[in-house]
């Protein structure tokens, strides 16, 4: 009789201690009944505080858009400027990849936290963060179906451009709606449970091998003033070759880049070295002399022989000039 008492007892503090300490939800380990995996995307986080739970749960979810930034950095549009060389620099990678985090913000802005949970125990607290996928995917779905409009209209110009520049200028316009177009699509079969995006009106190669063709047909005039060596001429030259399009007399050519160069040098007392600051002030010019577009690009190198520090500032003067007239033409598709 003592021995039953006793494992009625027993039985007893086991029920009691065991509805002292409450199951963990089930979200808890990443699953949840009331937010299933076909509707929702989840993120769970843990923390000393609310606050730093929340910011965990919802840190889950953006690793996974998170990761696609780093692989989409390089757009089909900047490749084709690297062909020049070194010419699409920092700025223009740092404003693809902002671009890219913008719009991974837009779509992590739907985000919201759906649970909390707080553990008695160990006072750890626990966060649940949702993101539905039917309401990001009809967001995303309209934003692929307005970059296949723009690319589109971007080639119809481009091939009923008046001039050959212009065309180009369409072309790479053209292209970054199809690179925009493909980070979107990939965000899209995350959020949407089928994967299915429908294909582009157009692939990045042809687009980009039409590009190509007109580049090589466009001939170019340049006339850059006090260039006496032909430095910063020289590096314009490279950067435009290399995209295959043709010098032509400054005089001619489907356009013309011409411009004037200034040259300052200066020293201070307190440094040994000797300054140069090489700028350009330059213009786009059609064969009738309408401006295309204009811009100034100015530079500064130094160095403790004065001739050198002259060179190093003409140099860095035409690897920067041809770098920002690469990337204006992408703008030119837009007049």
């Amino acid at each position: 009789m003592k021995i039953m008492v006793r494992m009625i007892g027993l039985l007893t503090v086991l029920v009691l201690a065991s509805c002292g300490a409450p199951k963990p939800p089930e979200w808890t380990l990443g699953k949840s009944v009331q937010y299933p995996e076909q509707a929702y995307l989840l993120g769970v986080g843990m923390g000393t505080t609310q606050a730093q739970a929340e910011d965990r749960a919802r840190a889950e979810i953006s690793k996974i858009f998170t990761v696609e930034i780093h692989s989409k950095e390089i757009a089909s549009e900047s490749e084709w400027l690297n062909k020049a060389g070194n010419v699409a620099g920092t700025e223009y990678r740092q404003a693809v990849a902002s671009e890219l985090t913008a719009t991974s913000d837009k779509i992590l802005s739907g985000v919201r936290i759906a649970e909390l949970w707080k553990d008695e125990k160990t006072g750890a607290f626990h966060a649940l963060a949702v993101l539905e996928r039917m309401r990001t995917g009809t967001g995303l779905r309209a934003d692929v179906n307005e970059a296949d409009q723009v690319a589109v209209e971007e080639v119809r110009q481009a091939e009923a451009a008046p001039t050959k520049f212009r065309a180009l200028g369409h072309y790479l316009s053209a292209l970054q709606a199809l690179d925009a177009r493909k980070a979107l699509a990939s965000d899209l079969r995350i959020v949407d449970p089928s994967g299915w995006v429908a294909e582009a009106p157009y692939s990045a190669a042809v687009i980009g091998g039409k590009a190509d063709a007109v580049a090589g047909s466009i001939h170019v005039g340049i006339d850059l003033q006090n260039d006496p060596n032909g430095i910063v001429r020289g590096a314009v030259i490279q950067a435009l070759t290399g995209q295959g399009i043709q010098l032509a007399p400054s005089f001619a050519g489907d356009v013309r880049l011409q411009g004037r160069i200034e040259l300052e040098q200066y020293k201070t007392t307190t440094d040994p070295w000797q300054w140069s600051v090489a700028s350009a002030q330059v213009e786009f010019l059609e064969p009738d002399d309408k401006i295309l577009d204009s811009l100034r690009v100015s530079v500064r190198e130094g160095s403790r022989i004065p001739s050198r520090s002259e060179t190093l500032a003409m140099e860095k003067l035409g690897e920067k000039l041809a770098q920002s007239l690469l990337e204006r033409l992408v703008g030119l598709g837009h007049r």
